[in-house]
């Protein structure tokens, strides 16, 4: 049966290959990090937040000394150093509208679930209108790639921080396999690490209902991934943004600070295996913008408060041109990210998804030049 599955596999690419062109990306680990502003990654912590006075920060002295440097350069170095010295390097990364590189969300609630769903189905769906753990009700990238790369069950997964992910991976229940909030990891036999994990997330104190630290979603993560070696890989990391809800910047900070450092990992385990290593594009992403007004917009994002549409994008891999930073390009979009996913195997999302974005247009142009 494993021999069938391998030469069905053989026949997809060699057909992919043949019908949309030939990409050198085999995996790809989708990372989003939600919520997080496309200020804070272009230029670093921002001064009038690390406010004493205004109780966002705990200890202003220690933010400043750990995250405050003179330019935006230096800033967003000391806040994301890996993702500044090193990733970007490997690929692009679109949204800094100082520099003329705008990215935007379509949907117009401008929340989580409608952001994550649009990330994973490539339009704004009118039917999600809230963060309720409905079902999503349309296919997602993930299901589309398990059905056209004939992936078995392990070699497809999600970890996710905040419980809801589990509704928004797949439009058929359970069709992906997906750890998120609380649950303990189901993948026997378990490994001593695991156990361990989640024994731990069980009785460590929650800060939030629905939110596990995401400490606990990316080393659950990393064991499955060195177990399983799967295909396609997505990390959600939900920290980031229910610190900023809570009104603690010094808490943003340091949540986007340490998955600096879990991206350094990932990537440096991709780099040390021979499924991963020049084979494996990184597409790292938010699902809303946030508010940047003098008042305390910055910690939330709806409809009405000004920036909650403007997000930023990052591809990194082999199909992707060495351009780092982009600016004066035009406008591209949330729902652009699925079918550029779909596009770096060489298919075409639009099958499934009719409505869904373009590729977003420099991603696969590493192999033109």
């Amino acid at each position: 049966m494993k021999k069938t599955v391998i030469l069905i596999q053989i026949v997809v690419i060699f057909l992919s290959g043949i019908l949309y062109g030939q990409q050198k990306t085999e995996n790809v680990f989708l990372i989003t990090i939600d919520g997080l502003r496309w200020q804070e990654l272009f230029t670093g912590a921002e001064k009038r937040l690390i406010d004493e006075e205004k109780n966002w920060v705990k200890d202003a002295q220690d933010v400043e000394a750990k995250f405050w440097r003179e330019s935006p350069q230096e800033r967003r170095e000391a806040l994301m150093p890996f993702f500044w010295r090193e990733l970007v390097k490997h690929g692009i990364v679109y949204g800094n509208r100082h520099l003329e590189s705008d990215v935007k969300v379509t949907n117009d609630i401008l929340i989580s679930y409608p952001g994550y769903a649009e990330i994973l189905t490539g339009f704004s769906q009118n039917e999600i209108t809230s963060n309720k753990g409905i079902q999503n009700p349309s296919t997602t990238i993930l299901e589309f790639l398990k059905n056209e790369l004939v992936l078995e069950e392990d070699k497809i997964a999600a970890f996710a921080s905040w419980d809801v992910i589990q509704y928004i991976v797949s439009k058929e229940p359970g069709a992906i396999f997906c750890n998120a909030g609380f649950q303990p990891v189901y993948d026997e036999p378990l490994n001593e690490t695991q156990q361990i994990l989640n024994i731990l997330q069980s009785e460590m104190p929650r800060m939030w209902k629905t939110v596990r630290y995401d400490a606990f979603t990316y080393y659950q993560g990393m064991e499955y991934l060195k177990k399983h070696k799967p295909r396609i890989f997505y990390f959600s990391f939900g920290e980031t943004d229910d610190a900023a809800h809570d009104r603690r910047y010094d808490h943003v900070l340091e949540a986007a600070h340490r998955t600096d450092k879990y991206l350094m990992e990932l990537w440096h385990f991709a780099q040390a295996d021979t499924q991963y290593r020049n084979k494996t594009t990184f597409v790292i992403t938010s699902d809303h913008g946030r508010g940047s007004g003098e008042a305390d917009e910055w910690a939330s994002h709806r409809k009405n408060i000004e920036g909650s549409d403007f997000i930023w994008i990052a591809v990194i891999g082999p199909d992707t041109p060495n351009k780092g930073e982009l600016s004066k390009t035009a406008t591209v979009y949330q729902k652009d990210i699925a079918s550029t996913i779909a596009a770096l195997f060489g298919l075409d999302f639009s099958k499934v998804a009719p409505d869904c974005g373009p590729p977003l247009p420099l991603a696969l142009q590493a192999s033109s030049e």
